[in-house]
């Protein structure tokens, strides 16, 4: 399902595009690939999305769609993340058949969606400008993972300068603006996917 440690990077169109982001993300050593759009309509997101997944399944690596439960189903993606204020997770599990993840920030949100979750995003892990969120560090992610028997992936501000501590602390690393912004996409992949393999 789910390998552990692995790198999980969630693609951005402010620097380069979707699409452009996920492939050279994948060549860089990526095993999981978010696509994360809040603004395009459906139909457009429906054709980035359906190219980064015939990417992914080219580099046999997961596609999880952020938030569009709609667009994830159309394309037929491996998994679907949601956040806490999006559909219920227990009526998610009834009509989506692939991998589900959930952000969460504290143990008690980590708890209640390993009911339904095959993972939690738990984070920011640090401060980050991609996203407003509480920051519950490192302390705080390690608590998660003690908590819960599914994956962690931890998520906020994570780069090639602290990856190895979310590593250490039992998460998988999840990347936006160290890989999505980067002038080199694949160079920082494989930079980070480097990091990841000296620790396991």
């Amino acid at each position: 399902m789910l390998p552990h440690p692995f790198l999980y990077v969630i693609t951005d169109d402010k620097v380069h595009s979707h699409v452009e982001v996920a492939k050279k993300a994948l060549e860089g050593g990526a095993k999981v690939i978010q696509y994360r759009e809040k603004k395009k309509d459906a139909r457009e997101m429906y054709f980035e999305a359906k190219e980064i997944k015939e990417l992914c399944e080219s580099y046999d690596a997961i596609f999880i769609v952020n938030d569009r439960v709609d667009v994830a189903l159309c394309v037929e993606a491996d998994g679907v993340h949601v956040g806490q204020n999006d559909l219920p997770f227990e009526r998610l599990r009834e009509i989506f058949p692939g991998i589900i993840g959930v952000s969460v920030k504290s143990v008690e949100q980590a708890k209640k969606a390993e009911e339904f979750a095959d993972y939690v995003g738990a984070g920011a892990v640090f401060p980050t400008k991609t996203k407003k969120s509480k920051v519950i560090g490192l302390n705080g992610l390690r608590e998660i993972v003690k908590s819960v028997s599914i994956p962690v992936v931890g998520i906020g501000g994570i780069n090639a300068e602290n990856v190895a501590e979310v590593i250490k602390a039992g998460a998988s690393p999840a990347v936006l603006s160290a890989v999505a912004h980067a002038d080199d996409v694949r160079k920082a992949t494989e930079k980070l996917v480097s990091i990841i393999r000296k620790k396991y």
